[in-house]
């Protein structure tokens, strides 16, 4: 997905005439802490609240302010993970899109980014997590799949981090099965190292296991 398919359409841009105190509103208002300044439909700075909030008097114009020279920015054609490297990089909570010639198209939000995360990671989908544990020179993705489909298992979605504390790699398995037992006991077999599983046909299961108990204690 490209970052002009995230633009959010309702959170406004901040212009030279507008006051430090309406751009905090403005901030509070969208649970924000930067806004764009736009002037001509260009994009000239990145205003942020901690910035604004040192100032003697909240009512001073844009305009005259000190401004930070802060601009990052994405251009209309860029994948999602350049703004999503952006976000971390430089902790914003906006990241204004533009075009070529520096036209201000509108801005990615940090929640705008967080939902198509979890599109693309099958968040939504039901199914269970499972984390395995490799030393990096082991990991090979099509072996994984190939353990997956021997079961019957399609992965919706797999990530890797680099973990400094063990200098292995944790390799995040998001499936679409809920009892995992049969894909676990496949990765044992091949030595591979189970980090976590997580199952939500588990967790219903001991809830009606409780469920049950509690009715026969009534019963007796």
């Amino acid at each position: 997905m490209l970052a002009q398919e995230l633009i959010s359409t309702v959170v406004p841009v901040l212009h030279p005439m507008d006051t430090g105190a309406k751009a905090l509103r403005l901030m509070n208002e969208f649970h924000l802490t930067q806004l764009p300044l736009v002037v001509d439909n260009k994009y000239l700075s990145l205003v942020e609240e901690d910035q604004i909030l040192d100032w003697e008097d909240p009512d001073l114009l844009l305009e005259s302010a000190p401004l930070s020279p802060l601009k990052p920015a994405v251009m209309e054609g860029a994948h999602f993970y350049e703004a999503l490297k952006l976000f971390y990089d430089l902790k914003l909570s906006v990241l204004p899109v533009i075009t070529r010639e520096g036209e201000y198209l509108g801005l990615i939000t940090k929640d705008n980014l967080l939902a198509i995360l979890a599109q693309y990671n099958g968040v939504k989908e039901p199914g269970g997590l499972l984390v395995l544990e490799v030393e990096p020179r082991d990991y090979s993705l099509s072996e994984i799949a190939r353990i997956a489909e021997s079961n019957e298992v399609t992965l919706l979605s797999v990530n890797t981090i680099n973990n400094p504390g063990t200098a292995k790699l944790e390799v995040l398995l998001k499936t679409n099965r809920q009892d995992m037992q049969g894909l676990v006991a496949t990765f044992e077999r091949f030595n591979y190292t189970i980090k976590y599983m997580f199952s939500e046909e588990l967790e219903e299961d001991l809830l009606k296991k409780n469920y049950d108990l509690l009715m026969n204690y009534i019963s007796m």
